[in-house]
């Protein structure tokens, strides 16, 4: 396990799913370029790689309000077309080493959580598939909680629902979004995007 990333002293870790956990970025990307294309909206690559922490309907929202469009359908059947056209792909996720070696690691020893900003229902389709299915203690998602990423709800409601303190527990994130909300939580936080090769933006560094 590479240094930078051994948690410093918790009583639990929780962990963002989409570019912490597993390399889905291009997928999900491709899914709701899918999804938009139809109405109108161009999705830049860029754009949407550096607002990995938010959730489907709240990304597809904040795009409308900069393209100053109104949505000819509704949001619920936008993001009910994206994660579709996601779950096709669910099987070729795969986890991110480094961070994987932080979980493996961790197991049998310090409570864990995934606390993402995406979809329950995408989540534990795509987990089914990955080495670490087992080892999380409680998962939260969007839909748990009032406010989404940079919002603290989701982090809190991991804590609440581990039983530990917020300033009990280390968060391993990759969005300035999600970073923003551990920190908001009140949580030591830990950018795993130099171990990921992601740059701060959330995009692949050439190698």
């Amino acid at each position: 396990m590479h240094t930078s990333l051994t948690p410093p002293p918790a009583d639990a870790l929780l962990f963002d799913w989409d570019g912490t956990l597993v390399d889905s970025q291009d997928a999900n990307y491709q899914a709701m370029v899918h999804a938009l294309s139809p109405v109108g909206i161009d999705l830049e690559k860029e754009w949407f790689y550096a607002r990995t922490g938010i959730s489907s309907a709240e990304m597809i929202e904040l795009l409308a309000r900069e393209y100053g469009v109104s949505l000819p359908v509704a949001m619920e059947d936008l993001v009910v077309d994206r994660d579709a056209h996601f779950r096709q792909r669910a099987e070729s996720i795969k986890p991110y080493s480094a961070i994987l070696e932080v979980v493996q690691a961790a197991h049998g020893s310090t409570p864990m959580a995934i606390a993402s900003g995406g979809s329950r229902e995408i989540i534990l389709g795509t987990l089914r598939h990955l080495p670490f299915r087992d080892l999380f203690d409680v998962i939260v998602t969007r839909e748990d909680v009032e406010r989404g990423k940079p919002a603290p709800d989701i982090f809190l409601r991991a804590a609440a629902d581990l039983g530990v303190a917020p300033d009990r527990c280390v968060v391993y994130e990759d969005s300035d979004e999600g970073i923003s909300a551990a920190h908001a939580a009140g949580m030591h936080v830990i950018d795993v995007r130099p171990y990921t090769g992601r740059d701060t933006k959330g995009m692949p560094v050439a190698r």
